[in-house]
């Protein structure tokens, strides 16, 4: 009995923080595992700041793990300006791990029980709290019985421990949903978190708290002037109105002859002196969202440049446009880079009002602000952001293809293309008398992601991604160096789906029929691009992982946590889950190249015993027999202990 009670008198009191809701589903109950799936992902950065401020603020430790740029994360969390993450790191309250490369694989291969040995090596304590952002990548969704079977391990783990978990899912699309449905039962609560015709909206479908359990509860969220948000139930417009409170973000009332104009490009400053208004200037996205709060009439002008990362512009339009509603004007403005087609779709999708190219000059800009005046923005952004982004980066493959390979991505671009109907186009043909196919393919200078090559040794075709019909000729003829006719002949082009599909079924069938020539070994290797890094950050070699979260720089790297040096082997030499986060760089330090950490000596010795992959260890602990499974062999120049040592957050 006085057991029982000390636990319940340890248990710390863990909530969403978001205010407005009611203790039952505000809290959350010690050592229970919670699901947030944020069908519109920009919108859960406010809830996942006011709940892990609420828990620094009653001194409980806390980990976060995210699956890339934990920097850009601290800085949307700190953006709200009741939390000084610099802080709570050199106390070893807040921990930050980042995901390694490849981390389902690496789940489905050493299993969940070795990811959460890694959580016990970095000392995720009892009555302790764990955010886990874009948890997508943490659990099988694809595989239900896999899925389950993770979920059921992670809740044992947490229950016995009294670690409570929020599992964030901003990725999961249609098709993971009933899978998603189905771990509720191992679940101690699920809350959707989207968008419609009214606003942003929270739905419990179950939650358990301390002081009970509810279902099927639904919260219209408002916007504070901190950024947070404001929960409250269904009502009518009058009521809305009429309860109405002063801490709601006003809508604010523009004085005649003035407007506020916000933007990122210093170059712009001079516009202040030809456009009447108050003009302010901002460094980053962050920044933006930060400056313009409660500002529903202003102009927004955002820039991409060359190290531009078009996610984090596409979900800052979008963020920007779901908060400050319909009569803000956003405007993207190219400077020294230009927008591929679909990515200009996508932003235009999303909530961006203009896109002004590269070749504008700057001296024309306010005739295109004048000409947005009055406008309301009307298209619907109640959208899966996810979805929408995947339709634009279908595929990182240009070039050759052999056929299968060919028809397959074809297919994949077709299917995502729908959601933001992303024109596209094929060109089929067989080579003039004069040239060889082997020519045709290597003349194609493809260099877009998605624009393919293939052929069945009479014809070939030519699959353009993002290309409208207006300038298929004009594209065609730069690709292959020449107009089309002076190297194609009989040429027919597809610019549907119905009539791209009929051309692929005809491709399959004759490589289902015979052996179609694979001309793979006279090309180049086929090229996949890469995106663009979001920050111009060197990331370091190697990281101790006695250094358990972000470090900062200033101006000289200095670590935010650090403990007892342990024995640890580099990312390099072996198979990890996670690792602990980059060091950070701040705003006015962003492009200076981080030094690498140094690199102590390994003892395979002490850290072997402690992380095993030996076989029948993993199926004890799973009480399941041996299956079959897919596995690479290892490399001969490997040591054979490194195939075996642990994966490291």
């Amino acid at each position: 009995m006085n057991d029982s009670s000390n636990s319940l008198l340890a248990a710390p009191d863990l909530r969403l923080g978001i205010r407005g809701l009611p203790n039952l589903s505000d809290s959350l109950i010690s050592g229970g595992m919670y699901a947030l799936v944020a069908e519109t992902p920009p919108a859960r950065y406010p809830v996942l700041a006011a709940s892990l401020g609420a828990a620094l603020n009653d001194n409980v430790r806390c980990t976060v793990v995210v699956p890339a740029h934990p920097e850009v994360f601290l800085e949307r969390v700190e953006s709200f300006g009741h939390l000084d993450t610099n802080a709570h790191l050199a106390t070893e309250r807040l921990s930050v791990f980042e995901m390694q490369s490849e981390f389902p694989k690496r789940m489905f291969r050493f299993g969940t029980d070795m990811f959460l040995r890694e959580l016990e090596h970095f000392n995720v304590t009892e009555n302790s709290y764990i955010l886990f952002d874009q948890a997508d990548e943490l659990l099988a969704l694809h595989d239900i019985s896999l899925a389950l079977d993770q979920i059921d391990t992670l809740r044992k783990w947490f229950e016995q421990r009294r670690v409570t978990a929020l599992l964030v899912f901003s990725r999961a699309t249609a098709t993971h949903a009933a899978a998603i449905n189905a771990l509720m039962d191992n679940l101690t609560g699920i809350a959707r978190l989207g968008a419609d015709k009214n606003g942003l909206e929270l739905t419990f479908d179950y939650w358990q708290s301390p002081e009970g359990t509810i279902a099927a509860r639904n919260y219209h969220l408002r916007s504070l002037e901190s950024g947070f948000y404001e929960a409250s139930t269904k009502t009518t417009a009058p009521e809305q109105a009429a309860t109405q409170t002063d801490t709601e973000t006003p809508i604010e009332e523009v004085p005649a002859g003035e407007q506020h104009f916000f933007y990122m490009d210093p170059d712009l400053g001079s516009l202040a002196q030809q456009v009447s208004g108050v003009w302010q200037h901002v460094d980053t996205l962050v920044g933006m969202m930060h400056a313009t709060r409660g500002k529903r009439s202003a102009t927004l002008i955002l820039s991409f440049s060359r190290d531009g990362n078009i996610r984090q512009l596409a979900e800052a339009a979008h963020t920007l446009r779901l908060s400050l509603g319909r009569q803000v004007r956003i405007i993207v403005r190219e400077k020294g880079a230009s927008l591929r087609y679909q990515n200009e779709a996508l932003l235009l999708r999303l909530g961006v009002n203009l896109v002004v190219h590269r070749d504008v000059p700057a001296s024309r800009l306010p005739l295109l602000i004048e000409s947005l005046g009055g406008q309301i923005f009307s298209r619907d952004v109640n959208i899966n952001f996810e979805a929408a982004l995947a339709s634009v980066l279908p595929t990182r493959l240009r070039g050759y293809l052999v056929p299968t390979r060919f028809t397959r991505e074809v297919e994949l671009i077709l299917n995502r293309a729908e959601t933001l109907n992303i024109p596209y186009a094929m060109v089929i043909g067989r080579p003039v008398a004069a040239m060889e196919m082997v020519d045709v393919i290597i003349s194609s200078a493809l260099s877009r992601p998605g624009d393919l090559i293939s052929s069945d040794g009479q014809h070939c075709y030519i699959f353009l991604n993002a290309c409208p019909q207006a300038v298929l000729l004009p594209t065609l003829q730069r690709i292959l160096g020449m107009p089309v006719d002076e190297i194609l002949q009989e040429v027919r082009f597809a610019a549907n789906r119905h009539d791209i599909e009929l051309e692929l079924a005809g491709l399959t069938r004759a490589a289902e029929q015979g052996e179609l020539p694979n001309y793979s070994s006279m090309l180049p290797a086929v090229e996949m691009e890469e995106e663009a890094p979001a920050e111009q950050v060197t990331a370091p070699h190697a990281v101790s992982v006695a250094t358990s979260a972000v470090a900062y720089a200033k101006p000289a790297m200095r670590p935010a946590v650090s403990s007892a040096s342990r024995p640890f082997e580099t990312p390099s030499a072996r198979p990890e889950y996670a690792h602990p986060a980059a060091p950070q760089i701040d705003t006015a330090d962003r492009t200076a190249p981080i030094p690498a950490a140094p690199v102590q000596g390994l003892d395979r010795q002490a850290d072997g015993p402690r992380f095993s992959y030996d076989d029948s260890t993993k199926e004890s602990a799973y009480g399941k027999k041996a299956f079959p499974r897919a596995s690479r062999s290892t490399p001969a120049t490997q040591p054979k202990e490194d195939t075996i040592s642990p994966a490291g957050l």
